[in-house]
């Protein structure tokens, strides 16, 4: 089996070191513009062979990889179209997708191998040197198969997800998008905010000095590929924009709760209620039983009950009802524009 890995950075390396240590019989050719790159990953074992263009890289391929940023995985789309096989798997690693599954349509027309996908695993780190063959372990990795994508193809990028160690998830595009936009983009984007906020503080010599972990820990996203980061903001703009909306209703609310001194009962049962939703979520909790768990806003008694009092289920939906009422509404406004 040939694969061909366009893009030898951090995903596509790994990609590579995966596959050559779990598959016996796989040969490996990679490509990067950045010639730098394409020998790192030489060197570390990530590839067996670097290719001088994409063409060459794909011609004999059976499986396709393109990892590198969104738009730049727009670009190849267009360089490799006329020499991949029509037997060839074809899948990406790209933070957002419909843009994507656009271009790949228009540049694979009735092609039946290609097969979208976006491994929920990194690290601000990038490059080849700091790809790890065990990077996708217990990922999620996300698929969103073209509609022309045979059944076949679907079954072989599942089986590399799988045996890369991830955990394959079937999505459509623009839910995929609208999803990540929530969970992974917006906090690029927090991150970006406020590490600039305290960049730009005339104190920050002296902010700088004393950050620790707190302020590591919530501005680490701010290192990440900048390549990568714009390519996401430009091709999910307005999935982004909508969740830094409800995230700026969110903060003017807990800003509100802040400076009501009368109201500071209220703010601990918002901080209480908030830690122990955040703890079931870092314990593996994931999602909402609707009949026994509502998250914050209906707190049940038990273990919360005995750590912060009966009234923080019965006073939580008060304290967030008009912020909920204002998502809510966003929300509808949302899918209605969807549906235009």
């Amino acid at each position: 089996m040939r694969v061909a890995i366009l893009g030898t950075g951090l995903i596509g390396s790994s990609i590579g070191l995966g596959l050559r240590a779990r598959v016996e019989d796989v040969q490996v050719v990679g490509y990067d513009r950045d010639s730098g790159a394409l020998d790192v990953a030489r060197r570390r074992g990530a590839i067996h062979e670097a290719a001088r263009d994409a063409a060459s890289a794909v011609r004999d391929a059976d499986i396709v990889i393109l990892a590198v940023p969104v738009l730049a995985i727009q670009k190849l789309l267009g360089e490799i179209k006329d020499h991949v096989k029509r037997s060839a798997v074809i899948t990406d690693t790209g933070s957002s997708k419909t843009e994507i599954m656009r271009t790949a349509r228009e540049a694979l027309g009735s092609h039946e191998g290609f097969v979208a996908g976006h491994p929920m695993a990194g690290k601000t780190d990038f490059g080849p040197t700091a790809a790890d063959p065990d990077l996708f372990d217990g990922a999620t990795w996300v698929i969103a198969p073209s509609v022309t994508a045979s059944e076949s193809s679907i079954t072989v990028v599942t089986n590399l997800v799988e045996t890369l160690g991830g955990k394959p998830v079937v999505m459509d595009a623009e839910e995929h998008d609208a999803y990540v936009a929530a969970i992974s983009h917006l906090p690029m984007m927090a991150a970006t905010a406020l590490f600039s906020l305290g960049r730009a503080s005339e104190a920050w010599p002296e902010l700088s000095s004393l950050a620790a972990g707190g302020f590591r820990d919530m501005t680490r996203l701010a290192g990440t590929d900048p390549a990568m980061s714009y390519d996401i903001a430009v091709t999910n703009r307005e999935n982004i924009a909508h969740w830094l909306d409800r995230y700026i209703v969110t903060l003017q609310e807990l800003r509100r709760r802040l400076v009501d001194a009368e109201g500071e009962d209220d703010l601990y049962k918002l901080l209480a209620a908030t830690e122990l939703d955040y703890a079931r979520f870092r314990s593996g909790k994931v999602g909402r039983d609707e009949e026994t768990d509502k998250g914050p806003m209906d707190i049940g008694g038990s273990f919360q009950d005995f750590v912060a009092g009966a009234w923080v289920r019965e006073k939580f939906t008060e304290i967030m009802k008009d912020s909920e009422e204002r998502l809510a509404k966003m929300d509808a406004e949302e899918r209605s524009r969807r549906k235009v």
